[in-house]
């Protein structure tokens, strides 16, 4: 139980650092393109606002794939299709219950859902900073003059 456990901290430690590299990048091209022609950024809110929210769910993506690759290599689940569908319901804490696993892995899957809860939390954090910036900002930009 304790090694299982320790997998799960480690696949935390390392989507929270996918999550932060996709960040990280993400918010430097934006203050550069912000930077250059902040007026151009905010005529097309609409487009930056949806590229940046498909931008942000690559992560996730990448997140439930390394939970899932981690359910297959481990012989938790019996494909890698049947473990990706499970870690999608498992991460966006769905948890519809069709699929289960064995109690020595039960944990795991607690764990996974915690991450999610956490990575969604951050995504959503980081979707609203943007949309702030192109659409609060901007109203603020314009009364000043």
């Amino acid at each position: 139980m304790l090694v299982q456990l320790l997998i799960a901290a480690l696949l935390i430690v390392v989507t929270v650092a996918i999550e932060a590299l996709f960040m990280s990048a993400g918010l430097r091209v934006f203050r550069r393109l912000e930077a250059r022609d902040s007026e151009h950024l905010r005529d097309y809110a609409t487009l930056v606002t949806v590229v940046w929210i498909v931008y942000l769910l690559v992560p996730v993506i990448l997140d439930v794939a390394l939970w899932a690759m981690f359910f297959t290599i481990f012989g938790v689940l019996s494909s890698f299709e049947e473990a990706a569908y499970f870690s999608a319901v498992t991460f966006t804490t769905v948890g519809y219950g069709d699929i289960v696993l064995g109690k020595e892995w039960r944990q795991v899957a607690v764990f996974e859902a915690v991450n999610g809860w956490i990575i969604f939390g951050w995504t959503t954090a980081l979707m609203m900073a943007v949309i702030q910036r192109l659409y609060f900002r901007a109203g603020a930009d314009d009364e000043q003059r």
